[in-house]
This record gives structure tokens, sequence and C-alpha cells, in this order.
């Protein structure tokens, strides 16, 4: 089933959109992952050097740049010879029926969302410590979702040599917009996978902030905690919408929600970086001015947080509390507790 030309256009320029939005959030991404502060008079400050760059978070942001540009495209593609038909009355000056095109499209969609996952199971694995136990359940989903997109890659790739495979009939949901009887497992998986890791970081930062806010002052904790929950509801959203669409019988909402899931996720993806590399560089340029306010640290914290019955017992002078640093575990360096200055709340 095509969709009528008005229809798909409106579909490509809302992706579109969305698109210009995700390049915003990137170029200010790639600023805080490749450049320090600011220093010498250059705005976007000196580059890092090797060892201090994130080559698995910067590797991950190339990646869904790559993915997310070459599915905008492939969509756009399509767009331009429904135009060009549309207006003209003949056939495109390319072939229209490129057959590994819907494939790449779903793919590229489907690495996005893995990519991003991947990578917020690895920040629940280092904020608790490198406890395997804590990603068990998030990694098997992802596993099931991983399998989904090798089903989905199947399918289609089978379609094309047998048409008669795809849609089937006995299932519930939208066929005619790529394997919805494969995606169907592969949204869900991923809706558990981020309200999963999402309530897990949250839950890791919220129980120490509860346990010594008599003593400190926790808004940098609180802070880390905001930002946690705007870049998990805004790929939870998502997802969910995607989710949900697909037990419709339109097209259209599955088209529209298609295109902005690839770059609404990655700008959950950068929003998430962005926030915590900014505001962490602005505490350190206030705490080297002098400045007396809060410094908020990464999201990972020391095992040997305090206790509520331990903060009780102690007087804040003896209350030392460890943050170990999420960028320097992303490099390699050895995890040692990096100690807050305390002062009262």
């Amino acid at each position: 089933m095509v969709l009528p030309l008005p229809k798909l256009v409106a579909a490509s320029f809302t992706g579109a959109l969305a698109y210009g939005l995700y390049l915003a959030t990137l170029l200010v991404c790639l600023r805080w992952l490749l450049f320090r502060g600011k220093d010498d008079g250059c705005p976007w400050g000196s580059l890092r050097k090797a060892c201090e760059i994130r080559w698995t978070i910067l590797f991950t942001t190339f990646l869904i740049f790559a993915c997310t540009t070459v599915y905008v495209a492939l969509v756009l593609h399509e767009t331009m010879e429904a135009a060009w038909e549309a207006t003209t009355h003949t056939p495109p000056p390319t072939p229209s029926q490129i057959v590994w095109r819907s494939i790449v499209i779903c793919t590229t969609a489907n690495v996005v969302v893995l990519s991003a996952d991947a990578i917020l199971i690895y920040r629940c694995w280092v904020v608790y410590g490198k406890r395997l136990l804590i990603v068990v359940f998030p990694s098997f989903f992802w596993l099931g979702a991983l399998v989904c997109t090798i089903l989905q890659i199947y399918l289609q790739d089978a379609h094309v040599h047998n048409p008669s495979i795809s849609p089937y009939r006995w299932a519930a949901v939208s066929m005619s917009f790529g394997p919805g009887i494969v995606l169907l497992p592969f949204w869900i998986s991923t809706v558990l996978l981020n309200a999963y890791a999402t309530a897990a970081l949250i839950r890791r930062i919220y129980g120490p902030a509860k346990n010594v806010r008599q003593y400190i002052s926790v808004k940098h904790l609180h802070l880390a905690i905001r930002i946690i929950a705007e870049s998990g509801l805004l790929n939870l959203s998502i997802t969910f919408a995607h989710l949900l669409v697909w037990f419709g019988d339109k097209e259209f909402p599955v088209t529209i929600i298609g295109m902005l899931n690839a770059p609404v996720t990655g700008i959950a993806f950068n929003w998430f970086l962005l926030r915590f590399e900014q505001t962490k560089a602005e505490n350190i340029a206030a705490t080297d001015s002098g400045s007396n306010g809060p410094n908020l640290t990464t999201i990972q914290f020391d095992t040997s947080l305090l206790s509520t019955q331990e903060s009780r017992n102690t007087s804040p002078q003896e209350s030392p509390i460890h943050f170990i640093s999420l960028s320097d575990a992303e490099l390699g360096h050895p995890m040692q507790g990096k100690e807050t200055g305390i002062s009262p709340p």
C-alpha cells in the first residue's frame, strides 16, 4: 500500500524537521565529547587528547548519526520519486522498485534504537558498580530486540523473492509497512528495557539523596534525576507510540511515527550527554572562580555510600560522600572515589 502524495510529503516534512533538531543536538554533543572547556579565547575550547575521549560513546554517537541520516535520506528519496510520478505521470528517472530500500529503512531504524539501548544498559552497569545482576533483565530484552531485527531482515528479504509470505492475514497488527508481527515484540522489548533502565538509574541516585539530604546539599543529585528523566521520558514516549501504531489499520500513523522515531531517539541520546557535560563544565568553572555552588558530579556512585543509619550516627564534618566519575569509568581509568565538599543544605 502506497500513501497518497500529500500524506507522504507531510510525513517526510515532519521527519525532516525532527532530523534538523537532531543535528543541532548532535553538534553540541560533539562539542562536549571532543573539546574541553573554553580556553585561549576559543569558543569550543581545546581539542581533547586521544586518551581523554570516550571512544565507545563517540562511536555510538556517529553510528546513530549514520543510521538516522541513511533512514531519512531513503524516505525522502521515496517521497521525491512519488512526487515526480504524480506531477509528470511518468516513471522516475531512477528505478522506483528498489528491493533493498525497505529492508535498509527498517534495519537502520532498529540499529538506532539498539545502539541507544546498549549505552543505557552500560550506564546502569557502571552506576551500580558493574554488578551483572542489575543488567540481566534489560540485556534479555535487548537480545530479544536484536533477534527480532534479524528476523525482520529475513522476512523482508524472503518477501522480495516470494510476495505471498507477507502480509499475514492472521496477524492483528499492521503488515503493510514492514513485518509488524516481528516489529511488535521488538517495540515491546524496547519499551520495557527503557522503562526499567531509566527507573533503575533514578532509583540509584534518589536513594543516596534521600539518605543524606539532612546533612548536605543534594541539589546536584536532583538535577541528575531531572536530566535522566528528561532523556528517558523522551525516548520512552516515542518507542511507546511506535508500539501502539502497529495495532491500527492505517499506514499514515506508522509512517509519521516511524519518521520521528530515529531522530527523536538520537535527540534523547544526545540530550543526556550534553546536559550532563555542560552542567559539569559550568560547575567546574564556578568552582575555579571561587563560587560556593554545589558541584554536579556524574551519575556513578561508590558502593560505600552512607546508609541512613550511618548518616544519623556521623557528624556532618565526618560524612564524606564518594562519587565515581562516569567519564573516568568510560575511559577505563581506575574507579576511585572522588570526595565532594560537604556543606549544610
